[in-house]
């Protein structure tokens, strides 16, 4: 908890995997201009592969955030009694 009585926020993980994804999608003009062209298309599903799982991150790190069910915060349980039956 922080002195403001908020939860800590979690680490914010996903601008990484969208900083990785920008050096994948550059590194081929950067570093190898004269690149086979199975070179550039590996490190073009590597980039997008990375967004993807960036973005998934960001939804967790947001929902966590929120507290809604993407994050940490785990969700409230019924108390142990009688089910809607009655039993």
């Amino acid at each position: 908890m922080t002195h403001t009585n908020r939860p800590e926020s979690p680490a914010q993980i996903a601008v990484w995997y969208f900083v990785g994804a920008t050096f994948a999608f550059s590194l081929p003009n950067l570093l190898f201009p004269d690149a086979a062209l199975w070179m550039r298309i590996l490190l073009f599903v590597a980039g997008m592969a990375l967004m993807i799982a960036g973005g998934f991150r960001l939804a967790h790190e947001v929902g966590a955030r929120r507290g809604g069910p993407g994050g940490d915060v785990p969700t409230p349980t019924a108390p142990p009694g009688p089910g809607p039956s009655g039993d």
